[in-house]
């Protein structure tokens, strides 16, 4: 874990784009579409199929379609990306679609122009790590005492276990009489995935009486580190020690790669904290082609969460 060496694929836009990764995710339930120029390989888009349905997998932030760099940087009037999305939709094994494209893939309009719906979605970035000292300057006093309170009441360790992170998260949902929609094996998929490709590091706050307060699960290539799963006890979510870890792994990203990703919330408490990093939001969209019916309920289903109190 935590070898700044690894590397990343050619036609990716981000981890989650990578085949390991998906084959961790979604064993034998992806495929990928690939567009040719000149023999050169101008686009690829790996997509997760189940049942005939594409959707986005669990713990994957987002799965978007990579265009050589220098079509984009030589197509000044989008012209032969327009070509190339449309020819990437209509080469799409379902049209029953849901997906979070990653945030290059800004030029929506062609799934726009396909009977798509698209909605923009934000997740929070730090996009310079070269000085990790005005990044930690940068942090609200809130944050710089909890990450002091933590310091003093817990070490930071590395423990080779997902176990306990998937058991403080069990707990994290069971306080809020929610079960966690997580299967242990997946992360345990993930977790050995990222381990062999030298691209996760999974750390614990952990006090003098062994008392395990928090865990966090970081991802990531040369180019983004994710902040990918994270538990505290309910017994010590006052600590300090969540903000201690999202620190450490902040510091041990400008060791590995260029930006931090919170993987933020669209949930305005978790907005709030995120926040208070200094974190700037970083828009991406999520495309949907799923029928009138399918859409409606979509609209009405934050609606009836909030009445019967479920949190959102």
């Amino acid at each position: 874990m935590g070898d700044k060496h690894n590397t990343t694929s050619k036609y990716t836009n981000s981890i989650f784009e990578e085949s390991w990764w998906l084959n961790a995710v979604s064993p034998n339930e992806w495929q990928e579409i690939f567009i040719k120029k000149d023999d050169k390989v101008a686009a690829r888009w790996a997509v997760p199929i189940q049942k005939k349905k594409i959707r986005m997998p669990k713990l994957t932030q987002t799965i978007g379609f990579w265009i050589d760099p220098y079509i984009i940087e030589n197509d000044h009037y989008l012209n032969e990306q327009k070509n190339i999305i449309l020819e990437l939709i209509d080469k799409l094994p379902s049209k029953n679609t849901v997906l979070d494209l990653d945030s290059k893939n800004h030029y929506f309009l062609p799934f726009i122009w396909k009977g798509f719906s698209v909605k923009p979605c934000v997740s929070y970035r730090i996009n310079d790590l070269s000085n990790i000292n005005a990044v930690y300057a940068r942090f609200n006093k809130i944050v710089k005492k909890n990450i002091k309170a933590g310091k003093n009441k817990c070490s930071v360790q590395e423990i080779d276990d997902i176990s306990i992170l998937y058991e403080l998260m069990r707990k994290t949902f069971q306080l809020q009489k929610r079960k966690y929609p997580i299967k242990q094996e997946l992360l345990e998929n993930i977790y050995s995935a990222c381990k062999k490709h030298n691209a996760c590091k999974l750390i614990y706050a952990v006090d003098n009486e062994k008392n395990v307060h928090s865990g966090a699960l970081f991802v990531y290539d040369e180019r983004v580190c994710y902040y990918l799963v994270a538990g505290t006890d309910p017994k010590f979510r006052s600590s300090g020690a969540n903000s201690l870890l999202i620190w450490e792994g902040i510091k041990f990203a400008s060791t590995v790669s260029k930006v931090f990703d919170f993987e933020g919330s669209m949930i305005e408490g978790i907005e709030h904290f995120i926040r208070q990093f200094n974190a700037t939001p970083t828009l991406y969209y999520n495309i949907r082609n799923v029928g009138i019916a399918k859409e409606l309920f979509e609209v009405f289903k934050p609606k009836i969460k909030r009445l019967i109190g479920y949190k959102i």
